[in-house]
């Protein structure tokens, strides 16, 4: 339920609506420019939704993976997804043996 919110807390809807206020104001106050967005997986849940239209109660089916380079394109009007859970920087050889 997107409108319980926990004694407290925020609700689902609440928490959505403060995403979009503060995307907003970033795409605002960097128009033309590339943004590195770093949190947590409640955020990038509600960007993901936003993306791709998905409404807060439709069930996770992609992943989201920690750590993972999330990419997302703002067109002027609406965003949309470029890449998802990318994990492949975290394969740099660190389990490697060392000679």
């Amino acid at each position: 339920m997107p409108e319980f919110a926990p004694e407290g807390g925020e609700s689902l809807l609440v928490f959505r609506a403060r995403v979009r206020q503060c995307l907003s104001r970033l795409l605002a106050q960097h128009a033309g420019q590339h943004l590195v967005i770093v949190s947590h997986g409640g955020v990038m849940d509600v960007l993901y939704r936003e993306a791709t239209g998905l409404d807060l109660q439709a069930p996770r089916t992609w992943q989201l993976g920690n750590a993972s380079i999330n990419r997302l394109l703002w067109n002027g009007e609406h965003l949309s997804l470029v890449g998802w859970s990318d994990t492949s920087h975290l394969s740099c050889g660190l389990d490697e043996p060392h000679a």
